[in-house]
């Protein structure tokens, strides 16, 4: 059906008069021994065009060139296209009678301006050329690829370079996928140039990927955008933006800190819940003789989780024989070293 739209899209572009029987048509200047009246009828009786004579519309103009605007109505009504991306896509089609048509075909792809690179005018009233017309069926028939979607920005392992994934897009014709990079979120993005590692094909979840290399341990956000390009070189929509701060918001407060003597011994034992947080690299404990200090940062030797407990523990031998109440707090820092809030003080008395 859609290759059937196309032939008659091309038939009134390119139409011209054969005979100069009486027209037995939709169209009174269209003649019966017309070599395409057929399908010219056809075009009217699918309602893909209504004539040029508006309001009568009793003729068709068969020997006038169709204008850039009024190819956009054959191809929106003969596509069924819907969506105008929200309206007023360019600066010269105002007071045209086809602006919405216009603003559908580029919602859709299939047109994108008349000036590039700024792409901002669409030239309605000029004649559709060959080239032109072989751009606009080709996005037709052939759209670009869809936008890319499941973006995910992360730290590689803990080894600093940023790792982007995302799905791969389900039409069968990618050639390949352009990474586009930021360091502001909303920012004018740049194409990622090799080197960049892509990794094999897929990880094993099935998902594309690259390596970023040249923004391993970067000072600012980076943001990224991925879009799919097909075997034709037609780039598909950037997927929605995904940043990556390397120097994320501090862990969570430690919590649920409880200080004791050590199994009898005279050492004192402080343990807690290990962080939730996924990127822990060590803890900080503080020590201070008095409840609410001053603390004193502690250098501990042991620190382990324990079986069956699941708690994180020290064992602070400097204080096995002390005279006064011994009070902690425990602070969890990040692999970029940024240190949380303290947690709830815990205190011992060797004399309670």
């Amino acid at each position: 059906m859609r290759f059937r739209l196309v032939v008659g899209l091309c038939v009134a572009s390119v139409v011209t008069l054969a005979g100069t029987a009486l027209a037995a048509g939709p169209f009174a200047d269209v003649p019966d021994g017309s070599t395409f009246a057929a399908d010219i009828e056809w075009l009217a009786n699918e309602g893909i065009t209504k004539g040029c004579n508006p309001p009568t519309n009793d003729r068709f103009c068969p020997k006038d060139p169709v204008t850039r605007e009024q190819m956009a109505a054959f191809l929106v009504r003969a596509l069924g296209l819907t969506d105008d991306g929200g309206g007023n896509t360019f600066v010269d089609d105002d007071g045209s009678v086809f602006e919405n048509d216009i603003a559908k075909l580029a919602a859709a792809g299939i047109t994108k301006g008349c000036n590039p690179p700024t792409n901002d005018r669409f030239c309605p009233k000029d004649p559709v050329t060959r080239e032109q017309m072989a751009a606009f069926l080709h996005r037709a028939l052939d759209p670009a690829p869809g936008i890319v979607t499941g973006l995910i920005v992360t730290l590689g392992g803990g080894s600093g370079e940023i790792d982007v994934s995302w799905e791969p897009n389900a039409e069968p014709d990618i050639d390949h996928y352009n990474v586009w990079f930021s360091e502001l979120s909303g920012g004018v993005k740049m194409l990622v140039p090799e080197p960049y590692f892509f990794g094999p094909a897929t990880k094993p979840s099935g998902r594309r990927f690259i390596i970023d290399w040249p923004r391993a341990q970067t000072a600012g956000e980076s943001c990224y955008q991925v879009s799919a390009v097909d075997d034709a070189g037609q780039e598909g929509l950037r997927s929605v933006e995904e940043c990556f701060d390397p120097v994320p918001g501090a862990p969570s407060q430690v919590m649920n800190v409880t200080v004791g003597l050590g199994g009898g011994s005279e050492e004192v034992y402080v343990s807690w819940t290990p962080n939730g947080d996924g990127d822990i690299d060590f803890y900080d404990a503080y020590f201070s003789e008095f409840p609410g200090g001053p603390y004193t940062y502690l250098t501990f030797v042991d620190e382990a989780v324990r079986d069956g407990s699941n708690r994180v523990y020290l064992i602070d031998l400097p204080r096995e024989l002390t005279v006064d109440k011994t009070c902690y707090v425990i602070t969890a820092v990040d692999f970029n070293a940024k240190e949380g809030p303290t947690s709830d003080e815990a205190c011992f008395d060797p004399f309670a």
